[in-house]
């Protein structure tokens, strides 16, 4: 099980979390640029409950390092370029937002990811203390789900603002596979998985220029390290919506999510998981 974890820096998970604070500080620079005083306001910033349902569509990323029980570190594994998996994904995505008392939310976030391809291997890879060799035929996969848990307090004084801080956790079930076909010696499956929950902290910036409009976003983080286990995580979204209807609207962001993880000493798996997804998530929007 995953438990608060940290990760070493890396050139990746740095540059990931360089471009989510830009996006995130641009978003902020511009709803302050164009602030207008009025109380009418977009019902995401007025109305008890918020649901956004739509599609992510990201271009996905995974390594894996799963080491040998004699100890040591084996040479990573790209899945999508050494195992030919699709970078690309369409996902189903489900976000839920619940204000309560005058300053305080709950918000949450839902989706999952699941590939499977047969490819031909073009070099050698390691896994655990198996070695599957150049030329065999194998199918591989992948799945992650992930689920958002925030809690947070406003601190706006403006009803046309919406800005605070909280601490959640994201609870990940996330496992990869190799399976050998009748061209190979490697055994019938290799599995490895892990689940459990990553704590975070968070920011939001929300800005309603008209009754009709919303722009703004939000940023998670955690960096930590207990135990077995180390890794680091990021998740920002950064968009706009428009009301077309009194309970429905229509929205757009771009979605980021990073997670690099260490399992040290774990008989399921020693090693190291590293994913990512980028892109766009469009949805629509109910209210009340």
């Amino acid at each position: 099980m995953f438990q608060s974890l940290r990760v070493p820096s890396t050139t990746s998970f740095a540059k990931s979390l360089s471009i989510a604070m830009t996006l995130f500080l641009c978003c902020c620079f511009c709803a302050s640029a164009y602030a207008e005083e009025t109380a009418n306001v977009h019902p995401f910033l007025s109305e008890t409950f918020n649901v956004q349902l739509g599609v992510y569509l990201p271009r996905r990323n995974i390594f894996v390092r799963v080491d040998g029980s004699a100890g040591g570190e084996n040479i990573g594994i790209d899945f999508d370029e050494n195992l030919q998996l699709s970078k690309n994904d369409n996902l189903f995505a489900l976000e839920f937002t619940w204000r309560f008392g005058e300053k305080w939310s709950l918000r949450s976030q839902y989706f999952d990811s699941s590939t499977r391809k047969s490819s031909v291997l073009q070099e050698d890879i390691e896994w655990g203390d198996d070695i599957i060799q150049a030329g065999s035929s194998v199918s591989a996969g992948s799945s992650q789900t992930i689920k958002r848990f925030f809690f947070g307090r406003s601190f706006d004084s403006s009803p046309e603002y919406d800005y605070g801080v909280g601490m959640g956790v994201h609870w990940l079930n996330t496992g990869v596979f190799v399976e050998r076909d009748f061209a190979t010696d490697f055994g019938d499956a290799s599995a490895v998985s892990a689940s459990g929950p990553l704590p975070n902290i968070g920011g939001w910036f929300y800005y309603s220029p008209t009754a009709k409009w919303l722009v703004g976003g939000r940023l998670d983080w955690f960096e930590a390290s207990v135990g077995d286990y180390a890794g680091s995580i990021i998740n920002v979204g950064v968009g706009a919506n428009y009301q077309f209807a009194e309970h429905f609207g229509i929205g757009a962001k771009y979605q980021i999510f990073e997670l690099a993880a260490e399992i040290r000493n774990k008989p399921v798996w020693r090693g190291r998981l590293e994913t990512k997804y980028d892109g766009l998530y469009l949805y629509l929007s109910g209210n009340w």
